[in-house]
């Protein structure tokens, strides 16, 4: 494990649902981004190849391989893989979910900012997942039970917890918008909810991938992350770095977060979490 934590993670930090097998997983998870990382890197093209579902749904080319590259890693377990690209239905208690490119809209725009998503789940929920983050090369790991972990593209690995500031004085990410925006969270809702968190934050931003939004609440980097969606490749690695970071995730209703929510919003804290649920309520 030398290659995901400075040494063995201290007893004192391994939560009572914490196992051997957990952290083993963390690490195939790690070289599965890896993986998907090393692709999306050396990409010839950003060129579209298909439109799913409605018109801001792009794949490219690098997606296709890059979940191939990430699928071939996880090979080696036994466990069934629900990839963005090619088994996005796959539901099953125990498996691998995968999102090659989240951000394939930035990808697309040369803009930069994407990431390589890979989570486990058990009995439902997640307990162990990477995401690797472009172009910083960064991977933030995390498994139930023992902490969430940043490696940075050289050096040693280090713990991260969440930021512990001023709420008002912290910067927050939101979902984009689009004219496909429908269900729950149409155009004009998401404008309102944007427009009552900017009143209590210090600034908003708008980022394009819900797994690098994610991370960024877990290693303290954000206050906070309101995600008008809930695509578990999306969502579930991140989900479980900010819990075992020592922040909070719940959908924008206020309910635990589930594979099943609508939505996510994570915090750095639970007051965090209470201030926009109070604000996004009133909206």
């Amino acid at each position: 494990m030398s290659d995901l934590t400075p040494g063995p993670v201290p007893v004192a930090h391994v939560g009572p649902d914490a196992t051997a097998d957990d952290t083993a997983d963390a690490a195939l998870a790690v070289a599965a981004v890896r993986a998907g990382l090393a692709v999306i890197a050396t990409a010839p093209t950003r060129d579209v190849v298909a439109v799913k579902g409605h018109a801001a749904d792009l794949l490219t080319a690098t997606d296709l391989a890059a979940e191939e590259a990430i699928r071939a890693v996880l090979s080696s377990s036994d466990l069934p893989v629900q990839g963005e690209e090619g088994s996005p239905d796959l539901d099953a208690p125990d498996r691998w979910i995968v999102d090659p490119v989240d951000g394939t809209a930035n990808f697309v725009a040369d803009i930069g900012l994407v990431a390589s998503n890979v989570a486990l789940a058990r009995g439902g929920r997640p307990v162990a997942g990477a995401t690797g983050e472009m172009p910083s090369g960064r991977i933030v790991w995390s498994a139930l039970g023992r902490g969430t972990w940043e490696v940075p593209p050289s050096g040693e690995a280090f713990r991260t917890r969440t930021y512990r500031g001023d709420l008002a004085a912290g910067c927050v990410t939101v979902g984009d918008f689009s004219w496909t925006n429908s269900g729950p969270w149409p155009g004009r809702t998401r404008a309102r909810i944007v427009t009552a968190v900017s009143d209590v934050v210090g600034r908003l931003r708008m980022v394009g991938s819900s797994a690098t939004e994610l991370i960024w609440v877990a290693t303290g980097r954000t206050s906070a992350a309101v995600l008008f969606g809930n695509h578990p490749w999306d969502t579930a690695a991140g989900v479980l770095a900010v819990r075992e970071a020592g922040g909070v995730a719940l959908d924008v209703h206020g309910e635990p977060w589930t594979f099943g929510s609508d939505s996510v919003l994570a915090a750095a804290t639970e007051a965090d979490a209470e201030r926009l649920l109070d604000v996004i309520g009133n909206a």
